[in-house]
């Protein structure tokens, strides 16, 4: 979602469960960090996101309420974090 120019947004943000093995860390975060190993774009960076909460979720390590719900606002073609762009030329 983009907030129109002088609008607000809403934030909430969850840190995982206590029982959680990663604890204390905040969901966002955590799910980020892990995904970003396997991620070129940063539309494979969300993809995997998406990947890891689903097995968490279904593995009962995670409730489904924690679920982030992120988007990549722009290219989603773009390199991820600390990849090298795929466009880039030797001229």
């Amino acid at each position: 979602m983009k907030a129109q120019p002088g609008t607000e947004l809403a934030c909430r943000a969850h840190n995982l469960p206590p029982d959680h093995p990663a604890q204390p860390r905040g969901v966002i975060s955590y799910f980020a960090t892990a995904a970003l190993a396997e991620a070129a774009t940063l539309g494979d960076w969300l993809a995997r996101i998406e990947a890891l909460v689903q097995f968490e979720v279904e593995a009962n390590l995670l409730p489904a309420f924690y679920r982030p719900e992120l988007c990549v606002l722009g290219d989603r073609s773009h390199a991820a974090p600390g990849k090298a762009t795929s466009n880039s030329s030797n001229s």
